[in-house]
């Protein structure tokens, strides 16, 4: 029992307290301070998630701080052979490249791009003297510029691209305006100034040389003075640079810490790491214009508006997604329930609406008519036959299936001169393609608009309206020298000297006199233009040997130029020849349209035999050559992958 009661007395209680180290604590006292540690590491997270876009600024500041310039001028294919490898390099590295371009203006004419600028972001920049270059071919520059996995960054740079394909036929792809990148990090912060300069001045604080003198001065000069180079780096350079830190302060904006830390810390895998959020924050964008009117609806569906870029300035038409499918392969049927084609829902309803037709099905909607059509397309052969076809809300280049646009095969501006009864129902010339190929295919059309020109005489872009126009040059002297005559006195100095250089410059002397001023504020700015509209006097022309060959010539540069893999069924170069011919048979001899269907066929120079058969393509079947071919030629036919060409003989 002693031992025992020993044994108890030797027993320790159970302790209230928790042993750790050579601390004492109750558990509740545990538990606090483990949540007292979360709420420490809770803080520090969100101090790190608040200041994680200054250091993404910082680490982009640490980054610029180590550029030094170096310039090189292109003058000489040795030259720039020399100094490619490595702008391709670090062009590689980054992901980008700043590009901009310099022109001379005369007498309110732009000439062709005089100076191509390009530059790394760690100051390598290379100055292309294009307008010494004329006839003479850089190795691989025209395979970098077309390259989209470099982007070309900058502000203004799909106008730049047009200039540049316009100019010299170089084709720029992956074209970054920085105001998209600007207004995107501007969403919630209000706006600023979307000139370079002011972008430079905000974002880099540095001052750019924007004197009026450099700006405006000769730049296809037999040599480029120091003032003029540094001027056309800065400006290539900028862009580069200030990518890096809109996309440095938007990644850090959008990413968490664990994924950004590492970058921050380790120079090693800093570059990879913005090289590729510099592609995963541009994508929307590339090759997107910059459209001022529409920036907020813009900033509320993230998606930017994307411009036909024409290298024409003076139509500068901005298409925008569709909201919709363009083909919803409705059915249209003939009473014996034979397929006449595919149309959309509003107008299969609109037969309904009218008595034509009755609802046959509603998924998939399917109306049949309640008449007779006057023909079936079986009968037109491949022509009527592509009407049946299904087709795909796809691009017909590349496969796309979203954000694409419609493309006229043959543009507006010739086919509204043509007769109405050849501009209807023309849905087989109107195309699906998605935004980098329309844009791709509006500047390879430049090249047969220049050559229609060149052969009818017709410049591209006159006015058919205008008798007189507005000469700008003359316009703007005008403008300085009642300027100087009447606001001298309030006007800064910067200004008057601006103006006076102008006008020294149109009359030739250093110093202008009262007499010349007033000349020059008296000057007529209009010009009479007696010309015809190209796309006018081009139809003109083909009016005499037929506006078919116009249209085939538009839709065989579409296939020749675009290399097409997704077209629909029964797309063909000749379309509409047959049917046109069956159309024209079912005239009498002395009807008039006779005329306008042989002026379409032939022009109204040429002959053709079509003989009167008012049943012809109703209620009979032609054969094969049911019209006599009237000359030697082939007949193109475009499947979707391939070209089938039949050969046809004259009978």
């Amino acid at each position: 029992m002693e031992n025992n009661n020993n044994n108890n007395k030797n027993r320790k209680e159970p302790s209230p307290f928790i042993e750790t180290g050579m601390m004492w604590m109750q558990p509740s006292d545990m538990w606090t301070l483990v949540a007292g540690l979360g709420g420490v590491m809770m803080l520090l997270a969100g101090l790190y998630l608040k200041m994680l876009p200054i250091l993404m600024r910082k680490r982009v500041a640490v980054t610029l701080w180590f550029t030094s310039q170096k310039v090189w001028v292109v003058t000489s294919p040795l030259t720039w052979e020399r100094v490619f490898p490595q702008l391709h390099r670090e062009a590689i590295k980054d992901g980008a490249i700043g590009l901009d371009c310099e022109w001379v203006q005369v007498k309110g004419s732009r000439r062709p791009v005089a100076l191509l600028q390009l530059a790394t972001s760690s100051g390598l920049c290379v100055l292309v003297r294009l307008s010494h270059l004329k006839g003479i071919t850089l190795l691989n520059l025209e395979e970098f510029l077309r390259d989209d996995t470099v982007l070309k960054v900058g502000v203004g740079t799909i106008e730049d691209s047009d200039y540049l394909y316009q100019d010299y036929k170089l084709q720029v792809q992956g074209c970054i305006d920085l105001r998209h990148l600007v207004l995107l990090k501007e969403e919630n912060e209000g706006g600023h100034h979307l000139g370079l300069s002011a972008l430079a001045k905000t974002f880099l604080g540095i001052t750019l040389d924007k004197d009026w003198r450099v700006r405006a001065s000769d730049w296809e000069a037999d040599t480029l003075s120091k003032r003029q180079e540094k001027y056309a780096a800065d400006d290539a350079l900028v862009g580069i640079q200030l990518l890096m830190v809109l996309v440095g302060e938007l990644l850090g904006r959008s990413e968490g810490a664990s994924s950004s830390l590492l970058p921050l810390l380790l120079p090693a895998f800093w570059q990879s790491h913005l090289a590729k959020a510099i592609h995963q924050i541009c994508h929307n964008y590339k090759d997107l214009k910059f459209s001022t009117k529409n920036q907020d609806t813009a900033l509320k569906s993230g998606v930017a508006v994307k411009a036909a870029a024409s290298p024409r300035k003076q139509k500068d038409i901005q298409p925008t997604t569709r909201k919709g499918p363009l083909y919803y392969n409705c059915q249209l049927l003939a009473p014996d329930n034979q397929p006449l084609c595919t149309l959309d829902p509003k107008k299969a309803q609109w037969y309904v609406v009218k008595g034509l037709g009755h609802l046959v099905s509603e998924d998939p909607l399917i109306v049949r008519l309640n008449f007779e059509p006057t023909g079936r397309p079986q009968a037109e052969r491949e022509d009527g036959e592509f009407y049946l076809q299904e087709r795909l809300n796809v691009c017909v280049v590349c496969g796309q299936k979203d954000s694409y646009i419609r493309k006229n095969v043959v543009p507006h501006e010739y086919r509204k001169h043509f007769p109405s009864l050849l501009k209807h129902h023309q849905n087989h010339d109107v195309l699906l393609l998605c935004f980098p190929c329309h844009r791709k295919s509006n500047m390879l059309d430049a090249q047969l608009r220049m050559q229609l020109g060149k052969e009818f005489q017709a410049p591209v872009g006159n006015d058919p309206n205008a008798k007189d126009i507005i000469d700008n040059s003359r316009k703007q002297l005008r403008n300085a020298a009642r300027a100087l005559l009447r606001h001298r006195g309030s006007l800064p100095e910067v200004r008057v000297q601006e103006y006076q250089y102008t006008l020294q410059q149109f009359f030739c002397c250093e110093s202008l006199t009262e007499e010349q001023l007033k000349e020059a504020a008296n000057m007529e700015v209009k010009v009479h233009r007696g010309q015809q509209e190209h796309g006018q006097a081009v139809v003109e022309g083909y009016k005499m040997i037929g506006l078919s060959k116009l249209e085939q010539r538009w839709r065989q540069h579409f296939i020749n130029m675009m290399e097409p893999h997704f077209l629909p069924e029964c797309w063909s170069v000749t379309h509409n020849m047959y049917k046109m011919k069956l159309k024209m048979a079912r005239l009498p001899l002395d009807h008039k349209d006779r005329l306008l269907y042989k002026m379409a066929l032939v022009g109204t120079e040429g002959t053709i035999e079509v003989p009167y058969n008012p049943r012809v393509g109703r209620d009979e079947s032609p054969s094969y050559d049911a019209f006599p071919v009237t000359e030697k030629g082939n007949r193109i036919l475009i499947t979707p992958g391939k070209l089938v060409t039949e050969k046809h003989s004259k009978k």
